[in-house]
């Protein structure tokens, strides 16, 4: 790791903090079609289970958590789409960033979420342009730009079946599944700039994002994982 932060924590271990947890906060959230991403197994596929992805609307979301159990952190994450688990298909993130070694022990503890430390710079301010940077070991992430544009509507997922809101994650020999929920403001965005380093990311292509959406608040809450041993 590059920096200070991330050194001291891989030198001590983390406690994880247990579920549920409740979180507060902004972000950016991207609907990207499927060819959005290269193929590159690595951040398509559920270890061990690349055989059950399934073509479809992937998502890219930034979050800057301004509230949670472990404290305030940030995260880039990439869902690739769904999965094949039996007769239904579910969401699965394959690749996510955090700012903080609590996230990390949290997120994989709790939920089988495969959470590494990154560093994270934002700059610019909530109704202009916002500018996030994400490195990982001294080495550039992602670089995405983007200002929020017309009205921020009220959105909930208590709308939403939970069946289409379940992530299933796999991790450790270990199946999670859990329904998170959320309520907030959206409105659209414009996307300014959208780059990644494939080496470290999914190659994500700004001609491919089917929507881009901004987050100014919202509350979630991430409940207790189902938890069973994983049988492929």
């Amino acid at each position: 790791m590059g920096s200070r932060a991330a050194r001291e924590a891989c030198a001590k271990p983390v406690q994880p903090v247990p579920a549920p947890w409740r979180l507060e906060g902004s972000g950016l959230i991207l609907l990207l079609k499927s060819a959005a991403a290269t193929p590159d197994p690595r951040w398509h596929a559920i270890p061990e289970t690349d055989e059950l992805a399934r073509p479809g609307i992937g998502l890219l979301m930034f979050v800057d958590y301004w509230r949670s159990e472990v404290g305030p952190y940030r995260e880039l994450l990439f869902i690739p789409g769904r999965f094949q688990w039996g007769e239904r298909r579910f969401l699965s993130v394959t690749r996510i960033l955090v700012s903080t070694a609590e996230s990390v022990a949290g997120g994989r503890a709790n939920w089988g979420i495969p959470k590494e430390l990154a560093e994270f710079r934002l700059s610019g301010e909530p109704g202009g342009l916002l500018d996030l940077s994400v490195s990982q070991g001294g080495q550039p992430v992602a670089d995405i730009a983007w200002r929020g544009k017309g009205p921020a509507l009220p959105v909930t997922t208590a709308l939403v079946p939970a069946a289409l809101r379940t992530l299933v994650q796999v991790l450790d020999g270990k199946q999670f599944r859990l329904a998170p929920s959320a309520s907030g403001r959206v409105s659209a965005a414009r996307l300014d700039r959208l780059e990644t380093n494939p080496a470290l990311f999914p190659a994500l292509d700004p001609r491919r994002v089917l929507t881009a959406l901004s987050v100014p608040r919202f509350e979630m809450t991430f409940p207790a994982a189902h938890i069973s041993p994983c049988h492929q």
